[in-house]
């Protein structure tokens, strides 16, 4: 086939049509998941792992500039066994893995996957929202807001809206 559009490397955008799914990694010895707290700058995070303990994590390498994680997402940590307090962060996992992780037990059900906000708040059950309009006296009603609309009509000047 004859190349038309130009340069050696003109097939290299190209995306193939199916959708593959990473084989989903479970921990080792020596490897722990955790769940992004804070992020520092530099690749460099604040974890919290599941064992109980918050570590700062350091992106492998070979993650560097190829794959992102965001503020609580789920990771799996390698521990180092010269420096309790720092760990590298060695592969992500999507909502779905995570999902899996939980009905394998791998990873405790309490942990969020959504991010926590103010507006998500539950207003509680006490509040009750209808459709029915309050029955009130409106012949009372009536009369006072007749009053108003004629004091709010006239003008200082003497001059009533209606005349005009």
């Amino acid at each position: 086939m004859v190349n038309k559009k130009g340069g050696k490397k003109h097939k290299k955008g190209k995306k193939s049509s199916q959708f593959e799914t990473k084989q989903l990694r479970f921990k080792e010895d020596g490897q722990e998941y955790a769940q992004i707290i804070k992020m520092k700058g530099n690749c460099r995070f604040d974890v919290k792992c599941f064992d109980g303990k918050e570590r700062m994590a350091v992106m492998c390498g070979s993650m560097r500039k190829r794959q992102f994680v965001n503020l609580r997402q789920v990771v799996l940590v390698s521990l180092r066994d010269f420096q309790d307090s720092v760990c590298d962060i060695i592969d992500s996992y999507d909502d779905n893995q995570v999902r899996d992780l939980k009905e394998l037990k791998e990873i405790p059900d309490f942990i969020k996957l959504e991010e926590e906000n103010m507006f998500s708040e539950d207003l509680g059950d006490d509040l009750v929202f209808t459709n029915a309009m309050p029955e009130d006296d409106d012949s009372s009603d009536n009369e006072s807001s007749d009053d108003v609309n004629h004091d709010f009509l006239k003008t200082d000047d003497g001059i009533d809206i209606d005349d005009i």
